[in-house]
């Protein structure tokens, strides 16, 4: 056994493997610092994970697309001003990138596993299957890079006015 995942960690490997059903994620609170915001939350598309192969490294791209639903408020916050949702909207795409980025390189430099199945993409970079057991890749996908895009669309709220 090589480590073990937190909750927001396997909510992100779920999104990374595009099987998230759905969840519940507590985002920090734009308006004030000590509270959070919870969101409903699941996958608007299927991830779109590629793999390219740069100077000898894994170059992993992963397109996330999440709708959202506000479930927490409280007295001080109108969730309903386009502004406000505009805000949410900016933290929660900030906050699952840093998640999902977290989570995918504890998995390939702490952990030196391909726990999403990558490896499923960059073989089609190789010519032969010899070309590709010779790449290594097991021993190469602690050397990936990683870029990640979070698009969360706050589609409405569950809150009563």
């Amino acid at each position: 056994m090589c480590g073990e995942l937190s909750a927001i960690e396997t909510v992100c490997h779920l999104i990374v493997i595009n099987e998230l059903e759905e969840c519940i994620i507590s985002i920090p609170s734009p308006f004030d610092s000590d509270s959070v915001i919870d969101l409903y939350v699941n996958l608007q598309k299927n991830t779109k994970n590629k793999v390219e192969i740069i100077n000898g490294s894994p170059y992993i791209s992963c397109n996330v697309k999440l709708d959202a639903r506000i479930l927490s408020a409280d007295e001080n916050s109108n969730y309903f001003e386009e502004e406000n949702l505009k805000l949410i909207n900016a933290y929660a795409n900030s906050y699952m990138k840093n998640q999902i980025e977290n989570y995918l390189y504890k998995t390939s430099k702490d952990y030196k596993s391909d726990i999403a199945k990558f490896g499923k993409y960059a073989v089609s970079h190789f010519l032969t299957w010899k070309d590709w057991l010779n790449y290594d890749w097991c021993d190469n996908y602690e050397n990936s890079f990683f870029d990640v895009d979070v698009n969360v669309d706050i589609i409405s709220s569950y809150l009563i006015s």
